[in-house]
């Protein structure tokens, strides 16, 4: 995902700067169009043939990626894309949600518990194009693949946001010209630095620099996939990641050599003056047919885009709150909005708002499952902060039924079972339901660093530490906050620590009932696990000489 912006946009050129107007409802008379297909949902103000064009490419360049690199590109969440006709028409949306008035912000991908949005003007840059395609593989890959390295991540979004489409076929892997300039003209990078780069280093970060991280990430991943037998390779490497393993020595199994010792190769591809891309025939039966753009009528109208409001920016409450409100005005009956706004009082703090929304949307029997994983997510953070263990309270109970329910009406709904498995993290219950829920989170979104949270605290209660672990080296490592990462070693730790606290107490229990052999074997079996706990190993070291004395006295 593109640095140092938590909305992911991608800056690109455009020429002129149209002021903003500020941001208003849309007028009685304003002709909005939408096209539902599968998870997607485009809500745009382009001609219908225009609006059917981008939901073909879009469409098109999940297929082929899916086709062509096996990754999960079938969302479990919807996916709305809101395309403005002018920049005078986007610029106060983008301004509202993103904070910035830069008008060579032409697209921006976000994702919240509300689902994935993007946001884009229509207009003949093909780096519009670019962002959404650049973010949405992004997304494919965090859907199948987690902990890859940052190089790699970057290299392959860039790599697939050149996707392009002609007739029946369509191209991946057409050069980025920017990134084959800049390597062109400016000294390449050491290939250790590119490997060893994070999210938090000053290559990623600063402008300056951060150009030739992108460029070289592209290139290796571009060299690597222009040959079959390196893209096979490169595919084994996903695969061993996946596992657990690391990255640098999964690059080194699959290619018999260190990464670094690339350098060499990918100056000279560097140095080429062509750059393979590969045409795909699409099959078009396989693709799904593009219904037909349809009038919006205005309470619904007014609900996506108070909808896109609400799931933005904090600062965008104020707006999104006047949109919903407007479409509760036309259609009282739309439950959508209703949960909308409950969501945005339970944001302010709001409870009694927040739980009278939330009841209404029910009462008019919505069968939205994100209706119900709103109110799921709202009940249980009454309970925040209160980590006593015991029985399940009803305050607890109804966000589990409601977390159920919204599971229930979309079993596909990763958010939906991490909010069952949340469920069981503070309750003296068996937790096997909701490690079992949350097991199916992660089979969703293998990269779903909350469910993989609270997993690793079910795992750890119920004796299984190296599944906790292999968690947090991989999911957590990878997409978690420091501080969920930190409380989540340290779960593991402590539950290490009571384990071989019980295995001592057994041992001395065996020593008592006059078994010295078996607590022989129970202590020398713990002294190779206690090296990082020096009170323990002390107690081990003391409790075995005290054995062996009494057993050979």
């Amino acid at each position: 995902m593109a640095p140092r912006c938590p909305l992911l946009l991608v800056l690109l050129a455009v020429a002129g700067l149209a002021a903003a107007r500020p941001l208003e409802l849309p007028g009685p008379d304003e002709k909005w169009l939408t096209l539902r297909l599968e998870e997607l949902t485009f809500v745009s103000n382009v001609s219908p043939a225009e609006t059917a064009a981008i939901a073909r490419d879009l469409v098109r360049m999940r297929h082929a990626i899916g086709e062509v690199t096996k990754l999960n590109v079938r969302s479990t969440r919807e996916t709305r894309i809101f395309i403005f006709g002018s920049e005078r028409e986007f610029a106060p949306y983008r301004e509202t949600i993103t904070g910035r008035g830069d008008a060579s912000i032409r697209g921006a991908f976000t994702s919240s518990d509300g689902g994935n949005f993007i946001v884009m003007v229509r207009g003949r840059d093909e780096d519009v194009d670019r962002t959404i395609y650049h973010e949405l593989t992004h997304y494919f890959v965090r859907n199948t693949v987690s902990n890859l390295p940052l190089w790699l991540s970057e290299g392959l979004a860039d790599y697939y946001s050149t996707f392009h489409t002609a007739g029946d076929e369509v191209s991946i892997g057409v050069p980025v010209r920017q990134h084959v300039r800049w390597m062109r003209q400016k000294p390449l990078i050491p290939l250790t630095e590119i490997f060893a780069t994070t999210a938090d280093s000053p290559l990623y970060n600063e402008a300056s620099r951060s150009g030739a991280f992108y460029a070289q990430s592209w290139a290796l991943v571009h060299y690597l996939m222009a040959d079959e037998r390196r893209r096979e390779r490169l595919g084994e490497i996903l695969r061993s990641i996946d596992e657990g393993q690391p990255a640098a020595e999964a690059f080194a199994a699959a290619f018999g050599k260190p990464q670094a010792d690339f350098g060499p190769e990918l100056r000279s591809y560097i140095r080429r003056r062509a750059f393979v891309f590969t045409r795909y025939a699409l099959d078009q039966a396989s693709l799904p047919e593009i219904p037909r753009p349809e009038p919006m009528p205005r309470d619904a109208l007014l609900f996506e885009l108070g909808h896109l409001l609400a799931h933005s920016a904090r600062e965008a409450a104020p707006a999104a709150r006047a949109f919903l409100e407007e479409a509760l005005a036309v259609n009282p009956s739309l439950a959508a909005a209703h949960a909308d706004l409950g969501r945005l009082h339970h944001i302010a703090g709001a409870a009694a708002e927040a739980h009278a929304s939330f009841a209404r949307a029910v009462e008019l029997g919505s069968t939205d499952p994100q209706v119900h994983l709103l109110v799921g997510i709202s009940t249980l953070d009454e309970l925040r902060g209160d980590t006593r263990i015991g029985p399940p309270g009803e305050t607890l109970l109804r966000a589990r039924r409601a977390f159920e329910r919204s599971a229930e009406l979309d079993p596909r709904s990763a958010p939906a079972w991490t909010g069952i498995g949340a469920t069981y993290i503070s309750t003296d219950e068996d937790p096997a339901a909701g490690i079992a829920a949350l097991e199916r989170a992660l089979a969703l979104v293998p990269g779903d660093a909350g469910a993989a949270f609270y997993l690793v605290q079910l795992y750890a209660r119920t004796g299984k530490r190296d599944e906790a672990r292999h968690l947090i080296d991989t999911v957590l490592s990878a997409g978690a906050q420091r501080e969920q990462l930190d409380f989540a070693r340290r779960i593991v730790r402590v539950a290490d620590r009571n384990a071989n606290i019980r295995a001592i107490n057994d041992a001395i229990a065996k020593a008592n009932a006059g078994n010295p052999e078996e607590a022989l074997a129970i202590l020398d079996g713990l002294l190779p696990r206690l090296e990082g706990d020096q009170e323990l190993l002390a107690k081990v070291r003391a409790l075995r000489a005290e054995i062996l004395a009494r057993r050979s006295g």
